[in-house]
């Protein structure tokens, strides 16, 4: 329906009746892309523990091989399972993971923009890691100094 003119609003106005005019966004997306990435958030799935391994699709339970032997790496009991959020409203943002005992988040793929809190390690995709001994390297390589303690 189209916007009544100006002296259509006035007329309708004095008879006490509320025009609802839909309004622009005040923000630009730009600025609202910087605020959900600044603020990424992670569904929690299934474990326990204070290694949360996270990507963006949900698990699917590929490369299962690959999944147990990180697992027997961190710690069965130390670790848990996430998905990358997609919007500001679904599951908990970073700095609530600290609370739920999670220091660490190993991200497969890139993860959103966020803070620094908590610590992200970043390896490549389930997939690429599968096939690639290099980016298997690249992993041990940022896992082994948060292992030592």
């Amino acid at each position: 329906m189209p916007l009544p003119d100006p002296a259509s609003r006035a007329r309708l106005a004095a008879m006490d009746i509320a025009v609802w005019v839909r309004r622009s966004p005040a923000v630009s997306s730009e600025a609202i892309a910087g605020t959900r990435s600044a603020q990424a958030r992670v569904r929690l799935a299934s474990g326990d523990g204070e290694w949360l391994l996270v990507q963006r699709r949900p698990w699917d339970g590929r490369h299962p091989q690959l999944v147990a032997d990180l697992q027997a790496l961190l710690g069965p009991a130390r670790c848990r399972f996430g998905q990358w959020a997609d919007s500001a409203e679904a599951g908990h943002a970073l700095a609530e993971l600290g609370a739920r005992g999670i220091r660490y988040l190993l991200s497969f793929g890139p993860p959103p923009a966020h803070d620094n809190e908590p610590e992200v390690v970043v390896a490549a995709a389930l997939d690429e890691l599968a096939a690639s001994a290099e980016a298997r390297r690249n992993l041990w390589a940022a896992l082994r100094p948060r292992l030592a303690g």
